[in-house]
């Protein structure tokens, strides 16, 4: 019973919408929010409003967000209502499509292996945690989905299913721009397949709906989004002495040992199972196993300054650097296996599977890099799916050889586990902000009826306190007047006492008095928020609460 739920595209996709809906909004959920309460009232308007994002309101034109999440966001609340928990289970056709398509990437590509493999990858650190009411999920889930309907694109049945892949990659790109790599991917198979024409095709359907939305927003707002953005950062100059190639470059050579620090979670299943297909030696396969648990452990159970090596490195930040080079040159090895031919003299395989999977996965790399303004576990996603798509191949080819040499089913259990291990200290993660928002909002509930309430703060805490009623503080804007409250969200271990999220203003000690400090604390140490959304560490441990907020009553006048 349980090894058929598991190898079930519909079954996995339940699991992962179920236990997104059980966390609270989180990160950059609260502005796809925004986009979807407007765009449900003003449908053919999505980019006519202003939303208060970081510290202040812009036009929503200057926020990413491409229209496919936001819209159908906006239908579920059309629907249903602004509830996050039913919004989340309304991403349900996302995740199924992505384990849909995973599963049929797999039986074409590694047929034998889809039912270790397709829960390895759904249940992974790479799925499970990383949904959220964000946009990343549903563009791989629709890049997949297009690359598995152009396979399928033969027979009687090749130019319809060729161009449906081309409007599906279409509306990956438009779910989130990294999914560039969809109509590559496609050019890539049909050069590798022989199918240069329909995948002409598709391309060409994939590129003419792209375009013709972002003209649709020219002709409306006077400019692209997806050019606003593309440009907003070729637009800053370079640093003096060099070139804007040179500094591009620059930027992105950087974000490699990020990007390797996230693979090293995310990737752990995808890794283990490269290994396996490699014939590592059981006992030393566990012996690795033992050594990254060990380590993922004592990330989360002790405290930062245990694991200091130097100002800005830790312990963990060593382990998950090694750790994500390991899965990377165990997918290296499965490359190398599947391309080079050994016995009977060195040589190349051209097998056209074979030579996909690998440039996919180069693709996937490349995009990772390319696209990616800073780094976060979201921008390797595609490239741990594709991973593991490739050790699959090479597992299923290994079965082929000898039915008994199969991986070990802990490799299985170890990847889910490490999953449901990095949502559980998510979802925990995501609590304080909801939690401290709501204390404050019943701090102030006696308020007098001539008093407002003020916040600073961003993300989660900034939904909580606009669900509460609160109003943001904009600073060099904000008067705020005696008897008014402000609310300000502090992390008490940066050495400033700084609010929350970077705002720069002084708290108004001096003019107020303080009638709460509200604080979340709990003896994990693990934390995924802000560095699993942006930073050099998928979990990081920590030496302070999780948020404190200070609730103050003005005395006088404050303009901050």
């Amino acid at each position: 019973m349980l090894r058929s739920l598991l190898s079930s595209p519909l079954a996995l996709a339940a699991l992962v919408a179920l236990a997104n809906a059980a966390k609270p909004v989180t990160v950059d959920d609260t502005a796809y929010l925004a986009y979807a309460r407007h765009i449900a009232t003003s449908p053919a308007d999505p980019y006519g409003f202003t939303i208060f994002w970081w510290d202040r309101p812009e036009p929503a034109m200057t926020v990413l967000a491409p229209p496919v999440v936001p819209y159908w966001l906006a239908c579920g609340v059309y629907l249903f209502g602004d509830s996050p928990a039913l919004l989340k289970l309304w991403l349900f056709p996302f995740v199924w499509s992505l384990a849909w398509a995973l599963r049929g990437l797999l039986v074409r590509f590694a047929r034998g292996a889809e039912d270790l493999a397709l829960p390895l990858l759904v249940l992974s650190p790479a799925v499970l945690p990383t949904v959220n009411l964000m946009l990343d999920v549903p563009a791989v889930a629709l890049a997949l989905a297009s690359v598995e309907l152009f396979t399928r694109a033969r027979g009687r049945y090749r130019w319809p299913l060729a161009l449906a892949a081309g409007a599906v990659a279409a509306f990956a790109m438009q779910a989130k721009y990294t999914a560039f790599v969809a109509p590559a991917a496609i050019a890539w198979y049909g050069l590798t397949h022989r199918r240069i024409g329909t995948a002409v095709a598709a391309v060409a359907v994939c590129a003419a709906l792209f375009a013709g939305w972002e003209l649709w927003l020219a002709e409306e707002y006077g400019r692209s989004h997806f050019w606003f953005h593309a440009t907003a950062t070729a637009s800053s100059p370079p640093p003096e002495g060099r070139s804007k190639l040179s500094a591009f470059v620059g930027d992105k050579l950087q974000l490699v040992p990020a990007l390797a620090s996230y693979l090293g979670c995310l990737a752990v299943g995808a890794g283990l199972l490269a290994a396996s297909a490699l014939r590592v030696p059981r006992r030393w396969l566990a012996g690795v196993a033992v050594i990254w648990c060990v380590g993922f452990v004592l990330i989360a159970a002790l405290p930062r300054r245990w694991m200091a090596i130097n100002p800005g490195v830790t312990a963990g930040t060593v382990f998950w650097h090694a750790s994500g080079l390991l899965w990377l040159a165990t997918a290296l090895g499965c490359a190398a296996v599947l391309l080079v031919r050994v016995k009977k003299g060195l040589g190349v395989r051209l097998r056209a599977d074979s030579l996909f999977l690998v440039g996919w996965l180069a693709l996937e790399v490349a995009a990772a890099l390319a696209l990616t303004p800073f780094p976060a576990a979201r921008r390797v996603v595609g490239v741990t799916l594709v991973m593991g798509l490739l050790a699959a191949r090479v597992v299923s080819r290994v079965r082929r050889i000898n039915g008994a040499r199969t991986p070990p089913r802990w490799v299985l259990a170890l990847g889910a586990g490490a999953g449901v291990a990095v949502a559980a200290i998510d979802l925990l993660d995501a609590f304080p902000e909801k939690v401290c928002a709501e204390l404050a909002a019943d701090v102030v509930r006696d308020r007098p009826e001539t008093s407002a309430v003020w916040y600073a703060g961003h993300w989660g805490f900034q939904h909580y306190c606009e669900r509460a009623g609160m109003q943001p503080l904009v600073p060099g804007e904000t008067l705020i007047r005696a008897d008014d409250y402000v609310v300000l969200p502090v992390y008490p271990d940066d050495g400033f006492n700084r609010p929350y999220a970077g705002f720069e203003f002084v708290e108004p000690a001096r003019i107020a008095d303080e009638v709460a400090v509200l604080e979340w604390s709990d003896p994990l140490s693990a934390k995924t928020v802000p560095n699993f959304y942006g930073g050099i560490e998928p979990i990081a441990s920590r030496d302070h609460p999780r948020l404190r907020v200070r609730v103050y009553r003005l005395r006088t006048e404050w303009a901050p």
